[in-house]
């Protein structure tokens, strides 16, 4: 009895290449590290290592921070920085999609006929303005003619008419003598409150006053993440610093310093040398503050 051999499987179709934060959280996995455990320890924010898991670059800022973040990250799980900053790189260099959306239409014309209705409204309510602004003036006209001269007094019998009644009821205003017209006018209190010009004067002089500036110089001799914020909470510098460089920054005091790799970096402060107290020390990075005097202290 011959025995045909059984078909052979369709080979499997090749794996999809997986995308930067595809590949970034598999790193993470395979080390055994939670995302608020690998947030610790590159003394980041949880949302950072969400938006670089998930591929929502564009919630970390400009480029340069991006790819800063990514490298670290990508060093940290085991997986290629370098690589992995080059196809961010390429994916955005490449062009948006067309926006669909912004298809041109062609022009509507204005119908004029529906033109018509409104004016002709407007006319009829003219006309009735007029109707009844020539009915009023007519009546005030000839009620005007009624009034009978016995009626009217003459200055003499007003003048001599006491009317402490109404006196008492509505008090007059003070009058004060005016010298250029010789009448009488109300004397009116002035609305401004005292002081206003001097403390106008004062707000201006402490605009004008110059700020001081603490000037900070940091020097690597390794990699090590740095992050600097002034006293309003500005970032002044945000990146990945590499061996061998040196930044300067300068700002409101006091100023906020994160570093990474705390053991590769020397502080001067204002062209003076200082050390990094050995309580702002967090594992292999720190935390302190510069204050205005120049001096360190560990950051609350």
């Amino acid at each position: 009895m011959d025995e045909t051999a059984a078909p052979a499987p369709p080979p499997a179709p090749p794996a999809a290449p997986r995308s930067i934060g595809e590949r970034l959280r598999a790193g993470r996995e395979r080390a055994g590290l939670s995302i608020a455990a690998a947030a610790e320890k590159l003394h980041l924010d949880v949302k950072v290592i969400e938006a670089l898991e998930a591929d929502r670059f564009n919630e970390l800022g400009a480029s340069v921070y991006v790819r800063g973040h990514l490298r670290r990250y990508a060093d940290f799980v085991g997986e290629p920085g370098a690589e992995l900053v080059s196809s961010y790189t390429a994916r955005e260099s490449r062009p948006p999609p067309p926006d669909l959306t912004q298809v041109p239409h062609p022009e509507r014309r204005a119908d004029p006929r529906r033109l018509v209705t409104p004016l002709v409204g407007l006319a009829c309510a003219a006309v009735l303005m007029l109707a009844i602004w020539w009915v009023l003036s007519g009546s005030r006209s000839g009620s005007s003619n009624l009034v009978s001269p016995a009626t009217i007094a003459t200055p003499a019998e007003t003048a001599s008419v006491p009317n402490a009644a109404a006196s008492d009821a509505h008090p007059t205003p003070a009058l004060v003598q005016s010298p250029a017209l010789g009448s009488a006018t109300p004397a009116v209190a002035s609305s401004t409150p005292p002081g206003t010009d001097a403390a106008s004067s004062q707000s201006k002089r402490d605009d004008a006053t110059p700020v001081r500036e603490t000037r900070l110089k940091l020097e690597l001799t390794n990699d090590s993440w740095v992050e600097v914020y002034d006293a309003r909470g500005e970032r002044l510098f945000y990146d990945v610093a590499s061996a061998g460089s040196a930044h300067s920054v300068s700002g409101r005091g006091p100023l906020r310093v994160v570093l990474g790799n705390a053991a590769g970096v020397t502080v001067e402060v204002d062209g003076k040398a200082r050390e990094i107290p050995a309580a702002a020390a967090e594992g292999e990075g720190a935390r302190f503050v510069v204050n205005r005097s120049g001096s360190l202290a560990r950051a609350r």
